[in-house]
């Protein structure tokens, strides 16, 4: 009980999850009952979540919540989305609890806070140094020579344990996003493998590819090794190949 009342507090708190509306739940709830019928789920095993946000999207938390965006909303309310997408899109998100790739997710999301509001705060300073207008690989740059000069400085001064902590610092910074990506791509790749076990790779492929349609500049490299989502290409793809069985 405890648990269950801490993650709904988490969920609310970090990222800004909001029971839906009468409005809203009677607009989900086919699509929602669907999805529970396909995962072999009640109702009662999963909380169901919206979050405010223009970007259609869908997200799994903890060990039991599930929400979908405004964005999402407004998509299948507007008839842009079809029902069985959406259907697949939530069978998808169920996907990651039936894996357990969300249970330890809030716990990782808190533990992440200081270095995010470390990132923030160093992004913050190289903007106000090299200007706004400047490319963030530019700024990566200056704060990586930064600590760098740091580093040598206090090897020179014999100040061991401080070059010790600017070093595990920096390694952190640059290792732990991109470990924390990478783990959630492959979380991504077993949830979409779920979906087309219980019949709907053609669905969430579809899906997909309404959102790729949203998304036709390729990131940078960089981007992409920072971000959290494999390359919808590549995902469209690997449900291509995937027999699903109905």
């Amino acid at each position: 009980m405890v648990s269950l009342v801490s993650e709904r507090v988490a969920v609310r708190v970090g990222a800004g999850f909001r029971r839906p509306t009468k409005a809203q739940v009677a607009l989900l709830a086919r699509a929602w009952s669907s999805a529970l019928a396909r995962a072999g789920m009640a109702a009662s095993e999963v909380d169901l979540y919206v979050q405010r946000s223009r970007e259609p999207n869908a997200f799994a938390a903890g060990g039991r919540s599930v929400a979908v965006t405004t964005g999402v909303l407004a998509k299948f309310q507007a008839r842009r989305l079809g029902e069985e997408y959406l259907v697949a899109i939530l069978t998808h998100e169920l996907g990651h609890h039936v894996t357990r790739a969300t249970k330890f997710a809030l716990v990782t999301m808190w533990l992440a806070l200081p270095w995010r509001f470390a990132s923030r705060l160093v992004i913050v300073i190289g903007l106000a140094t090299v200007g706004r207008r400047q490319p963030l690989r530019l700024l990566g740059l200056v704060a990586l020579a930064g600590v760098a000069v740091a580093v040598v400085q206090a090897v020179q001064q014999r100040q061991w344990a401080v070059a010790v902590v600017l070093s595990a610092v920096a390694f952190c910074a640059m290792a732990c996003p991109l470990a924390d990506a990478a783990v959630s791509r492959r979380s991504e790749y077993a949830a979409d493998r779920y979906a087309a076990d219980v019949g709907v790779a053609p669905q969430l492929a579809g899906a997909l590819q309404v959102l790729v349609g949203m998304q036709r500049r390729r990131a940078g490299l960089v981007a992409r090794l920072l971000s959290r989502h494999p390359e919808m290409g590549r995902r469209i793809e690997a449900l291509g190949g995937a027999p699903g069985r109905v």
